[in-house]
């Protein structure tokens, strides 16, 4: 089994860990020859592993003090809209809250998408296909694809309330990637609804797009 594979491995164990809140933002993670120890590893694959979380911004790697978990943002929360502290949010509430936005943006996407908006959903998911062994990238791009959902439906509230749940949009994506195989379930989801919006298929849509939220819920409690 190849460093790289089981560096995808640490990225989902330690995803779950602070899923389940044992690690929490602010949080530092323990020393290398722990997390070793934990996850049954050895130190270039957890270095491999943490590099992949780095780059998904779900922790940051601070030279000569440790790995920590990243917090919100305070910058892209607006004061008192939204909870600042991750313990308090619960992915439920994150879940509704993306239903509540992305469910209506996709219905105005389907009437109000122009030409560059449907090659842009189409070279996304091209990007998720190839990036499927790739779990940062695909995330990357599964979030990017929602971002161009939401853009495509020219509504600036709706843009705007997207924007402001960024930084809990990455972590209810991440969430969703705790077990193999959930990168085919997901990329066959963005498919759908990717074909929706090009078909202008408004019920199909928001339905393939409710489902596939409701996975992300559901894959996080498994």
């Amino acid at each position: 089994m190849d460093k790289e594979f089981l560096g995808i491995k640490v990225v989902r164990a330690i995803i779950s860990l602070i899923a389940t809140g044992v690690y929490f933002p602010g949080q530092r993670l323990p020393a290398e020859r722990k997390l070793c120890e934990t996850l049954g590893v050895s130190r270039g694959t957890l270095r491999q592993g943490l590099a992949d979380l780095g780059s998904l911004g779900v922790i940051k790697i601070m030279p000569r003090s440790g790995a920590y978990v990243r917090k919100y943002s305070d910058k892209k929360i607006p004061g008192k809209v939204l909870p600042p502290n991750f313990k308090e949010v619960d992915l439920a509430d994150i879940i509704n809250a993306r239903k509540i936005i992305e469910i209506p943006a996709l219905g105005l996407a389907c009437k109000n998408a122009t030409k560059n908006d449907i090659n842009l959903l189409k070279n996304l998911v091209v990007k998720m296909e190839k990036a499927v062994a790739n779990l940062p990238e695909f995330l990357q791009n599964d979030m990017n694809f929602h971002q161009a959902v939401v853009s495509a439906s020219k509504n600036l509230v709706l843009v705007t309330a997207f924007e402001s749940i960024s930084e809990y949009l990455k972590y209810s994506q991440v969430y969703s990637s705790i077990h193999e195989g959930e990168e085919e379930v997901s990329l066959d989801f963005h498919k759908n609804i990717f074909e929706s919006i090009k078909n202008n298929d408004i019920k199909r849509g928001q339905k393939v797009l409710g489902r596939h939220l409701d996975e992300i819920l559901v894959a996080s409690k498994l």
